[in-house]
């Protein structure tokens, strides 16, 4: 059954994963797109726990899994901005250790998409 837990508990998970300080993500708690996805995943949480069940599947009308779907996807796209200011800071660093004649760090994390050349060489 899914739990929503909210932004902090996702957070703490990914700042786990990369390798980061806690610390220093808690500033993204208050992110304006993280935010939005987080309260409209809530909303969904608590419609998906007020619907009936069958086959331990929430029961939908086409109306509302049609406002279901149209939430998702404003969640998408408040994830596409993320990933799009992911992207162009990975690049404004890029071009500034290259203005300098500095090395780019190693990074434990890339930002990809799906029209990247996968044989494409990664630059650090």
């Amino acid at each position: 059954m899914w739990r929503y837990r909210g932004t902090p508990h996702y957070v703490d998970a990914q700042a786990t994963r990369l390798g980061l300080s806690k610390d220093r993500l808690k500033e993204a708690w208050g992110n304006a797109e993280l935010h939005r996805v987080s309260g409209l995943l809530g909303q969904l949480c608590e419609r998906y726990h007020r619907a009936p069940r069958e086959a331990g599947r929430p029961v939908v009308i086409p109306a509302e899994l049609a406002q279901i779907q149209a939430t998702l996807g404003r969640c998408e796209r408040e994830l596409e901005k993320l990933h799009a200011l992911a992207a162009a800071a990975e690049a404004m660093l890029a071009e500034a250790h290259d203005a300098f004649g500095l090395d780019r760090p190693h990074r434990r994390f890339r930002v990809r998409c799906d029209s990247d050349e996968l044989a494409a060489p990664v630059e650090a």
